[in-house]
């Protein structure tokens, strides 16, 4: 219960609040009026929930190898964009934007590249 606490739950609190949040009255990004600066947000969002997604699939099952963890974190990034922008479409004042999908999946690629040569590269210890 520790391991998940630590672990799992801060990827499953972020996640459901890039979807829950948005859709409340008075929160909107779309008051945001440099269209750099909406896409760095977007960048920024996802550069931490990858880094939380890594995190959570480094621990999950000792059998899961360090490329599988990349893989999979950015196949849950990627799956989980779409979803955001598509549930973005049926929230009034809010609309779907491949660029924002975009910017999500750059920021998310970014930090998955960054962790995994870190881990790949990292000293052996003898």
């Amino acid at each position: 219960m520790k391991s998940f606490v630590k672990y799992h739950l801060p990827a499953i609190l972020y996640a459901v609040a890039i979807l829950v949040l948005p859709s409340i009255a008075g929160f909107r990004t779309h008051t945001i009026r440099f269209l750099l600066t909406d896409k760095l947000a977007h960048f920024l969002e996802y550069a931490v929930f990858a880094l939380l997604t890594y995190r959570s699939l480094t621990h999950f099952h000792r059998r899961i190898g360090e490329r599988m963890v990349f893989l999979l974190s950015l196949l849950c990034l990627a799956v989980f964009g779409v979803v955001d922008e598509v549930i973005q479409s049926f929230i009034p004042g809010r609309r779907a934007d491949a660029w924002d999908y975009a910017a999500d999946l750059a920021g998310g690629l970014l930090v998955l590249i960054l962790l995994a040569a870190f881990r790949w590269f990292r000293p052996v210890h003898t």
